[in-house]
């Protein structure tokens, strides 16, 4: 699934990158810091809290779905080894609504699939947009507050990137700490 995400991140964050250079270069003269480091956009996602939730939503909804889908394959599996096996001993009628039976079924199985996939979509990017602009506040104001001249955006094309240099653990931090998640509610013990 993280693979499924980073397809979407990608252009949501090389924004943030330059979002967060130009805030950090747009500071008054002498206030640039000399530090230069490096987020990973996808591993904070995943490393918050909130995004852990959100994403753990997304996948049991896809996991139901998937259920779905294979209750559905496996009655259209049925239908086409029921035609199989009887078609030489049906009528010609029968037979005529048998296949196209099997043929809507085929056709419904593929419509929820794509359908499914929509909404998979839909609800990831509702992710990515709900948690993107906190990520851009919280790079924007730990670049100042610690003095990054630049932060880029870490990613598959960077080939070695010096470990020291990764702020996502901060924030992935500062993000869980600016944005508790809110635990279950106990159990009052008052009587």
């Amino acid at each position: 699934m993280r693979d499924s995400f980073r397809g979407r991140t990608a252009g949501g964050l090389f924004i943030l990158t330059f979002f967060c250079l130009g805030s950090v270069w747009a500071q008054a003269p002498g206030q640039i810091g000399s530090k230069l480091g490096f987020v990973s956009g996808l591993d904070v996602l995943y490393g918050t809290q909130s995004g852990q939730q959100e994403i753990a939503k997304v996948q049991a909804f896809m996991e139901e779905k998937q259920k779905e889908y294979d209750a559905q394959r496996m009655a259209l599996v049925q239908l086409r080894e029921r035609f199989e096996t009887q078609q030489l001993t049906l009528n010609a009628q029968t037979r005529a609504q048998m296949q196209r039976d099997i043929e809507v079924d085929d056709r419904s199985l593929i419509r929820f699939q794509e359908d499914t996939q929509v909404e998979i979509t839909r609800r990831r990017d509702e992710i990515f947009a709900a948690e993107d602009g906190k990520i851009q506040n919280i790079i924007n104001d730990y670049a100042q507050e610690n003095g990054f001249a630049v932060i880029f955006l870490r990613n598959e094309t960077q080939i070695y990137v010096d470990l020291s240099l990764d702020i996502t653990p901060d924030i992935i931090r500062v993000y869980d700490e600016r944005f508790p998640v809110a635990s279950a509610a106990t159990p009052s013990t008052d009587p």
